[in-house]
């Protein structure tokens, strides 16, 4: 079984949060706050994974975020108006 601690998930929570804020933008970040849970007992306590991931979203939460409307990149207008278009790209 593997095991973590809260803060450690924590962290790696961080870390991702800073890798992926371009993609995800603003909304994603406050999406991914206030689905994190708080720790019911000691945050440097181990505990198993799959009760670490019921309280701190990681990994694939991020990725299935949708990407920031408010902001596209260009290579995102691209692909929309390739997809608008029916152009592959």
């Amino acid at each position: 079984m593997f095991e973590m601690t809260y803060n450690e998930a924590m962290t790696i929570q961080h870390a991702q949060m800073m890798y992926y804020r371009h993609r995800i933008g603003l909304k994603g970040i406050k999406a991914i706050r206030q689905a994190t849970k708080p720790c019911p007992g000691n945050p440097d306590a181990m505990q198993p994974v799959s009760e670490i991931n019921q309280l701190i979203p990681r990994g694939g939460r991020f990725e299935s975020l949708p990407r920031n409307l408010a902001t596209p990149s260009h290579n995102n207008l691209a692909v929309h108006d390739a997809i608008r278009r029916g152009v592959p790209y």
